[in-house]
């Protein structure tokens, strides 16, 4: 049996080959990549084909995939595939030629998040005079300090606290790698003990 609920042209999506030349690169891209990370997106182009969608915003300027498409450029790509959406739907490339059960395919999975982990180095000056709240975007204060000042806006201190102790002493403690959170409130009680011990000593009135 038909379905005969009518179809809204408008609902449909809008799919164009554009030149790749048309794409524009973002000017103030705030990641400025890896040699490592290009030499990686460089080799799976070429030896996977492209895998994951790049993101344009609606004058066809990149918003996320500048790296990729600079690439595809040079190794000759000449179409892009463009499927325009408002952003109320997932945009899924489908490889008809991959099946995940296949060697090839479970490379490019691979090859895909590997390229993204090493393809990062942030631009500190773009971050510094962006008008996005990078708090909002999820970054730490900490985080932004250490781009875009260096981690001279902040106490060494702060950015102590945030990381786990020496592995040698979860040995000596016998406490798993994963269970800080177990010796965090043992290690402040220390702390507070031994501010108090200090600030005693001071406080002593030195014998006559």
């Amino acid at each position: 049996m038909k379905n005969t609920d009518a179809v809204n042209p408008q609902d449909q999506p809008q799919v164009e080959v554009v030149p790749l030349d048309d794409i524009k690169l973002d000017p103030k891209n705030a990641n400025r990549g890896t040699p490592r990370g290009q030499k990686a997106i460089k080799r799976s182009l070429k030896n996977l084909g492209a895998g994951r969608s790049v993101l344009l915003d609606k004058n066809q300027t990149a918003i996320a995939g500048n790296k990729t498409i600079q690439e595809a450029k040079r190794q000759g790509y000449k179409e892009v595939l463009v499927v325009r959406t408002s952003g109320d739907q997932l945009v899924a490339v489908q490889r008809t030629d991959l099946d995940l059960k296949d060697k090839k395919a479970q490379e490019l999975a691979i090859s895909d998040n590997f390229t993204s982990a090493i393809d990062l180095s942030w631009d500190p000056e773009i971050l510094a005079n962006t008008d996005v709240d990078l708090a909002e975007v999820g970054f730490d204060p900490i985080e932004v300090d250490n781009i875009t000042n260096a981690g001279r806006g902040h106490k060494r201190t702060d950015k102590i606290d945030k990381l786990p102790p020496p592995k040698m002493l979860w040995i000596l403690l016998g406490i798993p790698f994963d269970r800080f959170d177990l010796i965090q409130e043992p290690l402040a009680a220390i702390e507070a003990e031994s501010e108090i011990t200090v600030q005693q000593s001071r406080d002593k009135k030195p014998d006559k």
